[in-house]
């Protein structure tokens, strides 16, 4: 208890420092690990051997011994505990220590070399960048022959490597002489050459790859201002030194990497990078220029001079040819493209941007550069150039002016020599694809220059030309664009808008199509073609009937682009011409995608035009619906909906020409007469049926007629079609059929219904669900119960019809409850003469036990029947639960038995078939019904089903067993019943086996017979 008071006193006091002893035990302490522990640590370190002492071919194994490979790390430990001493320990002792690791990376051991490299990587971080240039001292010293070297630049690359996250810039400047030296004897030196040895690479690990080329990129990384010029310098002498291109690829490469380093350079400003580049081209580009004596001897000779003698002979040539001279400029193009790609890549990354003044100032300088660079005799160099132009162009800077005209003439020249049919390969191409794309910047962007007359044919030339070439159609499209934002104008242009319509369509690619509709809409809209657009437009409209489903999409793509982009004088006065031969390609066309787009072009085109242009395309509508023909009744229904979709809720003025034609149309006698006719007719009448539902269908959704008093004498009958519809054999029939009755039931609550019902007795005018409501409520309870009964039933259908039944469960509910009411009101009133209480008619009237009960027969038949397809009875748990949740804890209980036979059935079925995901939503459905109940209620209710079931089958077994005492005759035919039909199932699934075999037999010869051709 003290202990924790004073531990407690402590807490409370302020923080303090605490001497841990005497100044006198700490020298002694001090003195005892720098005479005593030290000296052993390192004497462990620097131990003999036994490897040390034998020869590299006498070597018992090739394994290191474990003394060796422990004796590694002890001077990690030994700097971690100098670096804890007081000052002066560090800078005595780390010398030593660094350099007994370096002697252990002489090791050849592979284990013994990485072990003490990745010692000397965590002393490296341990000490942090300021003892690199220590390290590397050590490393250089004691690797210095054969394979050692190789070590060495695997060695230096790793520490640079883990010494990144902690470098900062200038921490590497000491460092760069000996680096460089070290980097460029693996490159250029002789440890190049042994790499090329394959038996020094197969057993040497380090010598396997060359890292130099990375360590560069680390010292661009973190290299000063001061050192930029040290990095290259080396570089510019091996150029001007070696006549080899192996040599000179390797500086390219270097290079390459060292402007990557220097973008990534923190310490470098844009202003600096920006200065060493023009210091860079301006001192190599003359250069590479050549001479005036040169030039005056290239010359072509003086015709008033009188020519030399032709009657000499020349000497006769060396054997081997007359050896080109060799120059030491021949390799100073590499440095120029060095400095332009980092000039391209500054401007790509928007480090150079336009409202920086200074920018533009240090920027402007390399206009005249750039424009000496793109004619050069290097084709790198004038790609370059060209990219960097690109940029350079957009930029507002004062040498463009002067420039302008210069430069355009040179890119011309380039496209003369580089860009004809043959000559844009390997580097050419890239040359020629950067010098389209600076044209069409200088087209594009430079507003003060315009090309003339000539020029621009000779693009238009060249862009028609390049639209079908797949490896430039980028570009010339890009170009072409260019020029038509421009609005530059030439004969040609309309010949070359006439190809790009035809490629829009008949082009494979999707991109062609897209940039060839993208060109001509640009074309219409920024040229004054107002006089000749119906050509245009003629053309476009024809391309719907096109032979493949590619092009036919595109055309309509480009109705919908004008559409949405042409001006509303010009939609409506062609919205006609546009409306007839879209509305024909809904019906005409086979492509299920081609009639989407279609209908989506139609509704783009209603939406645009006005609302008496409107009502005159709706004209024509209603004249296909009065025609004769069914496939233009197809064709008016269709086109109907569209407007439905438009128009939504200002629909409604066309109701009145709309609802007597689908009265007339849906009309069962029309479509019941249809037995005898050919199954061609039947279908394109079932369609017709189908597209009047879904126009209805789209019409109640948008106009509000379900409880609208003014359409009811006309909606009654059309509810009345639609209730005999509801079992029609056509699956789309039905189903839309049910989505009607659906938007119908949600617009009535059920016990809001049976109120309205019993006020409006007296008013003429009833809806269709206040006329018979309980004949109406027993008739679709089974037209809906016998849409799931149907072998027809799909998924959507089911859900549909499920939702149906839950609506008229709700409705039978209530009525029960009146009904009951209603016998005890009328039972009190004749004081208990059960003689005068009026009977109820089960057969008129429907109850929800009625209801229940078929739907579970429904669940049984099908687990009876068909046990693979679940369809049905998760459609009859799905409605149960929904049923149980509206019936409460009151009213539940009363239907309970009925309810709970089908799902105790799939929750417990324990066959192999039995699907898991039926069983898991049964399961969930008697859960549900626990909840509501109770779990007393729940539980005795199912003991009693239960019990029941049980029963039940007990004696059914029985009644079997007695069967075949009493009566062995009908037993025997029974059980020859059931053999042979388990006799046809074995049958038909070995024939189905037999049949599958077959067609996988005849597919592998088919595609042996395919291969051999």
């Amino acid at each position: 208890m003290e202990g924790d008071e004073d531990v407690k006193a402590l807490e409370d006091k302020p923080l303090q420092i605490v001497k841990m002893c005497s100044v006198g035990l700490a020298s002694r302490i001090h003195r005892t690990i720098l005479r005593n522990i030290l000296p052993r640590l390192h004497k462990s370190i620097t131990k003999e051997a036994k490897s040390d002492t034998q020869h590299k071919k006498a070597a018992a194994s090739k394994y290191a011994e474990d003394e060796e490979i422990l004796s590694v790390p002890i001077a990690l430990a030994m700097v971690k505990l100098v670096q804890n001493l007081p000052k002066g320990a560090l800078e005595n002792n780390i010398q030593s220590i660094l350099l007994k690791v370096c002697q252990f990376l002489k090791s050849r051991s592979k284990d013994i070399r990485h072990i003490a490299r990745d010692t000397l990587i965590k002393i490296s971080v341990s000490l942090g960048p300021k003892y690199f240039h220590c390290i590397m001292k050590e490393m250089k010293s004691s690797l210095l022959k054969g394979y050692q070297l190789h070590v060495l630049c695997y060695t230096i690359h790793a520490v640079l490597k883990n010494l990144s996250p902690v470098l900062t810039v200038g921490d590497l400047d000491w460092s760069i002489s000996p680096l460089i030296q070290t980097f460029n004897e693996e490159l250029f030196g002789n440890v190049a050459d042994e790499k090329e040895v394959a038996g020094i690479v197969g057993k040497l690990m380090e010598a396997k790859t060359s890292k130099s080329y990375d360590s560069y990129e680390i010292m661009a990384k973190f290299v000063s201002h001061h050192c930029l010029t040290q990095l290259v310098k080396t570089m510019k002498q091996i150029l001007e030194s070696t006549k080899s291109h192996k040599v000179a690829a390797k500086c390219q490469e270097v290079l390459k990497r060292i402007s990557f380093g220097l973008l990534e350079n923190q310490g470098l400003t844009e202003e600096a990078l920006l200065v060493f580049i023009h210091g860079l081209a301006s001192e190599t580009l003359p250069a590479l220029q050549p001479k005036q004596s040169e030039q005056m001897d290239e010359a072509a000779p003086d015709p008033r001079l009188q020519p030399k003698s032709t009657y000499l002979l020349k000497p006769e040539p060396p054997r081997g040819g007359v050896r080109p001279k060799a120059s030491g400029k021949s390799n100073l193009h590499i440095l120029i493209n060095f400095g332009l790609q980092t000039l391209y890549m500054l401007l790509k990354r928007s480090r150079l941007v336009s409202t920086n003044i200074t920018h533009l100032q240090m920027v402007d300088p390399f206009v005249g550069i750039l424009t000496q660079c793109i004619t050069s005799k290097y084709v790198k160099i004038s790609t370059t150039s060209f990219r960097c132009l690109c940029w350079v162009l957009k930029l507002p800077l004062p040498s463009l002016k002067d420039h302008t005209k210069t430069l355009t003439n040179k890119m011309f020249i380039v496209l003369k020599n580089y860009a004809a049919a043959g000559a844009a390969k390997a580097d050419n191409f890239d040359l020629v694809v950067a010098c389209f794309k600076a044209i069409t910047v200088m087209v594009r962007d430079v507003k003060d220059h315009t090309i003339d007359a000539g020029q621009l044919q000779v693009l238009l030339s060249y862009c028609e030309e390049d639209i079908h070439d797949y490896s430039r159609q980028a570009t010339a499209f890009t170009l072409l664009k260019a020029i038509l934002t421009r609005k530059l104008n030439s004969p040609e242009i309309v010949e070359i808008i006439n190809k790009v319509s035809k490629l829009s369509i008949t082009a494979d690619s999707s991109h062609v199509r897209l940039q060839s509709r993208q060109v001509v809409m640009q074309y219409l809209l920024d040229y004054p073609v107002r006089k000749k657009i119906k050509r245009h437009l003629d053309f476009f409209v024809s391309q719907l009937g096109y032979e493949f489903e590619t092009g036919r999409e595109s055309a309509l793509e480009m109705m919908a682009s004008m559409f949405s982009n042409f001006p509303q004088g010009m939609i409506d006065e062609y919205a006609g011409f546009f409306f007839v031969p879209m509305s024909a390609r809904l019906i005409n066309d086979e492509s299920v995608k081609c009639r989407k787009l279609t209908a989506l072009a139609i509704k783009s085109l209603l939406q645009k035009v006005d609302g008496n242009k409107r009502d005159e395309l709706f004209s024509i509508l209603l004249a296909w619906l009065h025609d004769s023909k069914v496939s233009h009744k197809r064709l008016g229904a269709q086109i109907a909906g569209l407007f439905v979709e438009v128009e939504s809720g200002k629909f409604e003025h066309h109701l009145a020409d709309i609802l007597p034609i689908i009265h007339q149309q849906i009309e069962p006698c029309l479509h019941n007469d249809l037995a005898n006719e050919e199954e061609s007719v039947e279908r394109e009448h079932d369609i017709l049926l189908f597209n009047m539902l879904t126009l209805l269908c789209k019409v109640m959704r948008e106009c509000q007629l379900t409880r609208n008093d003014q359409y009811i004498e006309l909606m009654n009958p059309i509810w009345e079609s639609i209730e005999q519809h509801i079992v029609h054999p056509h699956l789309w029939v039905r189903l839309v059929s049910s989505q009607l009755f659906g938007l119908l039931f949600s617009s009535w609550e059920p016990n809001k219904l049976l109120i309205q019902n019993s006020s409006r007795k007296t008013i003429v005018k009833q809806s269709y669900l206040e006329i018979n409501v309980h004949e109406k409520l027993k008739k679709l309870s089974a037209d809906f119960c016998e849409q799931i009964h149907s072998p027809l039933l799909s998924q959507e259908l089911g859900d549909q019809a499920i939702k149906n039944l839950v609506y008229l469960s709700k409705v039978i509910k209530l009525t029960d409850q009146e009904s009951q009411e209603l016998a005890r009101d009328t039972q009190t009133q004749c004081n208990g003469d059960l003689e005068h209480v009026p009977k109820i008619d089960k057969f008129k009237t429907i109850n929800l036990r009625w209801l229940i009960k078929r739907m579970c027969r429904e669940a049984a038949l099908e687990a009876s029947q068909n046990q693979n397809v679940t369809i049905k009875r998760s459609c009859v748990t799905k409605w149960l639960a929904a049923v149980a949740v509206d019936l409460g804890p009151n009213l539940l209980p009363q239907y309970l038995s009925c309810m709970l036979p089908p799902l105790l059935r799939t929750a417990n079925d324990i066959s192999p078939s039995a699907d898991e995901s039926l069983k898991l939503l049964a399961q969930e459905a008697l859960d549900l019904m626990k909840s509501i109940v109770g779990i007393e209620i729940f539980t005795e209710i199912y003991a009693i089903v239960h019990k029941n079931v049980s029963d039940k089958k007990e004696r059914k077994k029985r009644s079997k067993a007695m069967e075949a005492v009493s009566n062995p005759e009908i037993a025997a035919r029974k059980k020859m019943k059931k053999n042979l039909g388990k006799k046809e199932a074995k049958k038909e699934k070995s024939d189905r086996i037999s049949t599958f075999k077959k067609a996988q037999k005849e597919k592998v010869s088919g595609f042996c017979y395919c291969v051999s051709f």
